[in-house]
């Protein structure tokens, strides 16, 4: 019979393996490398939207309507009565080579009232993520990369998680194929240095190593921008933009 420290030895060199393996995996699969950034810069700033924003869509429910409701409306557009910042809008930092530590956390999307909740999350390949039903009817979830499906699987109602580990990147559609109106998006990338705006519309990228960036700006229904930024040793760098339709 295994000792208590035997066994607690076990599970810290189970553990301490696993995470070698997932920034092995990362710096090998994408050349990102974990540097020191002692001297890094931040990138911050307010995302609003131009005009007025477009109305949410209204969806009538075919399937369970007396616990979903019989209309739910879209999180889409998701913007602040005062300063027009929207939601959900990801900033991320392209090509970046090396920079800080990865932070390998559980990644979880909820079935919630028939919402997926979060609406719009970030994640880096190789980090775990779990996928629950807290909801009294069966959902689906239905992860998709373009017409790629990444995983698809049934969540009886209430109880159930499924964990997995991200292993490729890009923007991913999350869908209940019972219910068509769920609908939230994941932001996969392979570097830490992508963010999601809160409820002004604000955003904060901190430790970005010295040098010239492409900026990313992605919404699920407005157009991609792409913005140049300096970011210089020990200093705060504004990128603040407007979204609006071509």
């Amino acid at each position: 019979m295994y000792s208590i420290r035997f066994k607690i030895m076990i599970i810290v060199t189970n553990f301490a393996l696993i995470l070698f393996l997932k920034i092995v995996f990362i710096q090998a699969v994408f050349a990102y490398e974990v540097i020191p950034v002692d001297h890094g810069g931040e990138l911050f700033g307010t995302v609003r939207i131009k005009g007025d924003a477009p109305p949410n869509e209204v969806f009538r429910v075919i399937n369970t309507p007396e616990f979903c409701g019989k209309v739910v409306e879209s999180e889409t557009f998701l913007v602040h009565p005062v300063n027009k910042g929207i939601k959900n809008v990801v900033v991320s930092v392209e090509n970046i080579s090396h920079g800080k530590k990865p932070v390998f956390s559980t990644i979880v999307i909820a079935n919630r009232h028939c919402h997926f909740v979060p609406h719009v999350q970030t994640g880096i390949v190789g980090s775990p993520f779990e996928i629950s039903n807290g909801d009294p009817v069966l959902h689906n979830t239905h992860f998709r990369i373009e017409d790629e499906t990444l995983i698809n699987v049934a969540m009886p109602a209430r109880g159930r998680k499924i964990s997995r580990l991200f292993s490729k990147s890009g923007i991913v559609s999350i869908k209940c194929d019972a219910h068509k109106f769920m609908q939230s998006w994941m932001f996969v990338s392979d570097n830490p240095y992508s963010v999601v705006t809160n409820e002004e519309g604000n955003y904060k990228i901190s430790d970005i190593p010295p040098g010239k960036y492409k900026i990313k700006i992605w919404h699920e229904r407005f157009p991609v921008q792409i913005k140049e930024i300096m970011i210089l040793p020990e200093k705060r760098t504004e990128l603040s933009v407007e979204l609006y339709q071509e």
